[in-house]
């Protein structure tokens, strides 16, 4: 018994013993304790986060590209894209802290099928395509980007599990093709590809964040939360040099001349020469940078290619490559007659010339060596300095400029920017090819004198065309002309840059004066611009090179050319490659040199351009529509959205959606509330071209 000595003995020699025991243990689970909350804190806590929680990336808003005058040229809007969490349709799946140690079991291929079937026919593509990536081992995987409206409202009508939306922007071109070329365009993950998109891609994108997500057991994402793990930073706004109703008149111009003389390609610049500003430029062919890639092969992988659509798809392949190239930059060629004025300039800089000084043109032909005779199209005796460029001899103009030596000869095309890039940092820039005296055979500088010998990009003759017209800088082209903050704040300016004194101010006039002969009196009298307009330049016609000669048949036919004559405002370089009938440069190159001219004057004069009232200036990136607003559903691309009675805010963005440009007749805050339109036109559901004007006409509440 347990009163007995005996038994009060035992308990008495146990109870230490089991004291002990229980106090080991709770030391050990003191220690654990330690150990978790404290020594391994962190860790545990990751692996915690780990299993609970996802980062999804959040796309920084790119910022907008704008003309000289503010006009839109490129805009990120809010688009939606269409994502899946996999693991929804892993029955026996298990999250863990790290992706190595997930446990996916088999999957239910039932419940992605049914999934897979009901998307389909929404998003235009393969049941199976949809099913391969519902099945991938991923916690996040995108089915589709940056769905159309009526899309994404298609699918959030089905109500599937395992998918959902994220928000995103998307890039869109307002005006179309309009400077394609120049803008570029960007890839679905916005990054730029072409252009000024790719040149300032960085600056442009921003910076991306990540968004914090929970997600449960079976690893689906449960909700968004306005909790980031690093906030994204939106890119800056470039408003560019170019001006949107020059570009628009230069490409016309360019669709004129394609029409009618049907050249392989044409292509412009227009520039202001005094400060080195790209106005326009512009190339053809041409594409939508909304669309680079055409609809029947978009979000499809090419292992779903038919052979037929495998053959269509390089065809088309080979057409964007051709239509993307920005041949003003990119094209190295031998610039031919269009380099006479600058051997003129540096003669008459040289004091190697006067003016009105006659040249014996020798009939057109001169034999300079067993090698080499030179010959003008049309037999000339004596012509005067401003004749052998009227006239466009080049026998006159070798014999100017074999009166310089080699090495001046050579620094002064230096000077002009020849054999160097232009500095624009362009992508895809040829720096042409001039080479250094000591490596010029017998006839290298005589044909040098009138555009052989040498290779030049159209930029670069238009640029030193420029130091001829503004007294004799060499100008730094430029395409950016101020950048913004996405709060509209300046954070930079680009001012004109001088590269060097390529010939004094009074041979720069000399030269002017000169040269409006070429279009009076001279190759060029299809340029005469109206209302009694001055204007100066030169033609050119310059052979290509086939199969290792000079073909008599094939050529560019170019002008470059200058007004107003007496103070310059406006530079320009028109060219087309290989025209039909052997025409020649003052053939088709003049008269649509005219045609451009005489458009820009009258903008110029009018001040009216492409858009008759002002764009509604407007930052929708900070105008996000409501949760319960319906144009996610509602709108449908190409056609005009019902906005009568709704807040200008909701309006603008159906508008955009559809594709339009709204324009409005009131503006300005009002005293009381927001504005809500109180018509419209065009009317609802009529058919809406991407890029036209939907006018809202405004009240206030």
């Amino acid at each position: 018994m347990l009163g007995q000595p005996q038994a009060r003995d035992l308990a008495a020699t146990r109870m230490p013993w089991i004291l002990g025991f229980m106090a080991f243990w709770a030391l050990l689970i003191l220690l654990r304790l330690v150990w978790v909350q404290v020594i391994s804190h962190d860790r545990y806590q990751r692996r915690a986060r780990n299993q609970h929680l996802t980062k999804v990336p959040v796309m920084a808003v790119r910022g907008e590209l704008r003309d000289r005058h503010g006009a839109s040229l490129a805009i990120s809007t809010r688009a939606e894209s269409l994502f899946c969490t996999p693991p929804t349709f892993y029955p026996d799946f298990r999250s863990a802290p790290s992706e190595s140690e997930v446990v996916w079991g088999e999957p239910d291929r039932k419940a992605a099928a049914k999934v897979a079937q009901a998307l389909a026919p929404i998003l235009e593509r393969s049941s199976r395509s949809i099913q391969e990536k519902l099945l991938r081992k991923k916690p996040f995987v995108y089915i589709e980007r940056q769905l159309p409206p009526e899309k994404s409202g298609a699918v959030r009508d089905l109500k599937l599990e395992g998918v959902d939306f994220l928000p995103e922007s998307r890039r869109q071109y307002p005006r179309g093709s309009l400077a394609c070329q120049i803008l570029g365009y960007t890839n679905i993950d916005g990054v730029g590809q072409l252009g000024i998109e790719r040149t300032y891609n960085e600056p442009l994108a921003g910076v991306d964040g990540e968004l914090v997500a929970p997600k449960d057991a079976r690893g689906r994402l449960l909700m968004f939360e306005e909790n980031y793990a690093k906030v994204p930073v939106n890119g800056t706004t470039l408003q560019l040099t170019l001006d949107a109703t020059i570009q628009h008149i230069v490409e016309q111009a360019l669709e004129e001349g394609v029409n009618t003389y049907h050249p392989l390609t044409a292509y412009a610049v227009v520039v202001d020469p005094n400060t080195g500003e790209i106005l326009a430029m512009a190339g053809t062919p041409t594409f939508d940078p909304n669309y680079p890639v055409s609809k029947k092969f978009r979000n499809r992988p090419e292992s779903e290619f038919s052979a037929a659509e495998k053959e269509e798809y390089r065809r088309e392949l080979e057409r964007q490559k051709a239509a993307r190239k920005v041949h003003p930059v990119e094209d190295a060629y031998e610039p031919g007659s269009t380099m006479k004025i600058f051997t003129a300039a540096i003669a008459l800089e040289e004091h190697k010339i006067h003016l009105g000084e006659r040249i014996d043109c020798m009939g057109g032909k001169w034999h300079f060596s067993k090698d080499l005779t030179i010959t003008d199209t049309h037999s000339h005796g004596l012509l005067t300095f401003e004749e052998v460029l009227w006239q466009s001899s080049n026998v006159g103009a070798a014999k100017m400029g074999l009166r310089l030596d080699r090495a001046t000869h050579y620094q002064y095309l230096r000077k002009f920017g020849f054999g160097e890039p232009t500095g624009l940092n362009f992508p895809g820039e040829t720096p042409g090819r001039l080479q250094a005296p000591d490596r010029w055979s017998a006839v290298t500088q005589p044909t040098l004198c009138y555009g052989y010998g040498l290779s030049t990009s159209p930029l670069q003759v238009l640029m030193a065309g420029c130091a001829l017209a503004n007294g004799g800088q060499l100008m730094r082209p430029l395409l950016v002309q101020k950048v913004y903050n996405d709060q509209g704040a300046l954070l930079k300016e680009h001012r004109p840059e001088i590269r060097g004194q390529a010939v004094s101010h009074e041979t720069s006039v000399m030269m002017r004066e000169a040269l409006k002969g070429v279009i009076t009196q001279g190759t060029a009298k299809k340029a005469q611009l109206d209302g009694g307009v001055e204007a100066f330049g030169k033609t050119g016609t310059a052979r290509k090179i086939i199969g290792g000669k000079y073909d008599p048949k094939r050529h560019y036919a170019s002008f470059m050319g200058f007004f107003p004559a007496d103070k310059p405002q406006y530079g320009m370089l028109f060219m087309l490659d290989e025209p039909t009938s052997g025409l020649t440069g003052g053939d088709v190159a003049a008269p649509l040199f005219k045609k451009i001219g005489d458009g820009i004057m009258r903008y110029r004069t009018t001040g009216r351009g492409l858009d008759q009232e002002p764009d509604l200036k407007l930052n929708l990136r900070d105008w996000p529509v409501s949760e319960n607003d319906e144009a996610v559903v509602h709108v449908e691309v190409g056609k005009v959205p019902n906005v009568q009675g709704l807040t200008l805010k909701a309006a603008v963005n159906r508008i955009v959606m559809a594709g339009g440009v709204p324009r409005v007749e009131s503006q300005g805050p009002p005293p009381d509330g927001p504005y809500v339109v109180l018509s419209q036109s065009p009317a609802p559901n009529e058919r809406l071209e991407y890029g036209s004007s939907v006018r809202l006409k405004l009240r206030t509440p």
